[in-house]
């Protein structure tokens, strides 16, 4: 294959299959181009039916017509062999011609009468065929309601099944799944501050208790220091005085 005879099927290829996306896409205007296809053969169809129905007719009557004529001329016919049997020169004469018409009348007949019957036929065959294309119409526009509530009810289905086992996200639950997580974190970072702002205060408390105790602690050692100079001081001035006592007994 040449090289253009590749690119054309590769071409077609190509429409077939998007054709065939875009016929699966709407599959509704699919079902009503089929049923227009099949109206517009019907126009076609109940055309040609009332064509051959209008021959068929035609063929009728002028059977109709010949058949009067014939008996017409059967009746003169008639008349003509009383004549002659009677010595009639003329009529003799006149009942071979009618003999001859009489003839080549039931030759026409009988031909027409074959055309008839294969007229009648053909116009069986095609108003059978019509009713079969009707039927077949209305069947295609009930079953393409039916396919078409079929399809709808199965894609319903489907996104329900695919939503309910976490297959597909519509639009509006991602939006929903990030406005939740943004307010999680807004919650969490309002939940750590809340934290730090309470180990702060906590922080400041003990650092008040724990300067608290240092001053309590130094009031404690200060009263003990006082005490012990006191102390000191009041041991060292009995001394003085037990001394000055002795000296002035001497």
């Amino acid at each position: 294959m040449t090289i253009a005879g590749r690119f054309f099927n590769f071409v077609r290829g190509l429409f077939w299959q998007g054709q065939r996306a875009l016929e699966q896409g709407n599959p509704e205007a699919v079902y009503e181009m089929a049923i227009r296809k099949m109206k517009t053969q019907y126009q076609h169809m109940h055309g040609a039916v009332g064509r051959l129905a209008a021959e068929r007719n035609r063929l009728r009557n002028l059977i109709a017509l010949k058949e009067k004529s014939l008996a017409q001329i059967e009746g003169d016919l008639e008349a003509a062999l009383g004549e002659a049997q009677g010595g009639n020169a003329d009529a003799m004469e006149l009942g071979e011609d009618l003999l001859n018409e009489k003839e080549a009348l039931e030759g026409e007949l009988k031909a027409l009468a074959q055309e008839l019957a294969a007229s009648e036929k053909l116009v069986a065959d095609y108003l059978a065929k019509l009713r079969e294309l009707e039927a077949k119409t209305k069947g295609m526009e009930s079953k393409k309601d039916a396919m078409i509530a079929k399809l709808q009810s199965a894609q319903a289905r489907k996104s329900f099944n695919e939503m309910m086992s976490g297959m597909s996200t519509s639009a509006e639950e991602s939006a929903v799944a990030d406005i939740d997580k943004h307010i999680e974190s807004v919650t969490a970072q309002a939940d750590i501050t809340d934290e730090m702002s309470g180990a702060t205060r906590e922080e400041k408390r003990r650092q008040l208790r724990q300067a608290a105790q240092s001053r309590a602690a130094k009031s404690r050692f200060q009263a003990m220091l006082e005490a012990r100079q006191a102390g000191a001081a009041g041991g060292a001035q009995a001394t003085t005085r037990v001394t000055e006592g002795k000296s002035g007994i001497g």
